[in-house]
């Protein structure tokens, strides 16, 4: 293989797009996945500077969003499954204590009122950073 440079382990910086709220406050009460509580609904506020980007988002649609876990302090390279379970690598599971907590989440947009984005698929908790929103469906 072609040698590369050490550049990649340069720091990066990113600016959230927007923010999520929930009625979920701490991580406890936090689903684990979307699916443990489909009825829980969300909202993501994007900044207006980027409404264009959301012109042609649509109710009813899934999409990826990726945000901060800007809660978490720290990370062990072996977590608990699900919290409870058997002791697995980290980069096997959503664990959101990471060496960089980055998060991803499916969801499904139930409405869109100007730079706002109503959702089910909640697992996130509430004042949760948003980096990006990727088309899924």
């Amino acid at each position: 293989m072609k040698e590369i440079s050490e550049s990649w382990r340069e720091p990066v910086t990113m600016t959230p797009i927007g923010v999520i709220r929930t009625p979920f406050n701490t991580r406890e009460e936090t689903p684990k996945d979307g699916k443990v509580l489909p009825e829980a609904e969300g909202e993501l506020i994007v900044d207006e500077k980027y409404l264009e980007a959301m012109a042609d988002m649509a109710v009813g649609k899934q999409y990826q969003i990726l945000f901060v876990f800007n809660r978490s302090v720290g990370y062990k390279q072996t977590v608990a499954l699900r919290g409870t379970g058997p002791m697995t690598g980290l980069f096997s599971t959503h664990a959101p204590s990471r060496p960089n907590p980055i998060g991803v989440s499916v969801i499904t947009v139930t409405a869109i009122d100007g730079s706002r984005l109503r959702f089910t698929g909640v697992d996130m908790m509430d004042g949760t950073p948003v980096l990006d929103i990727k088309s899924w469906t």
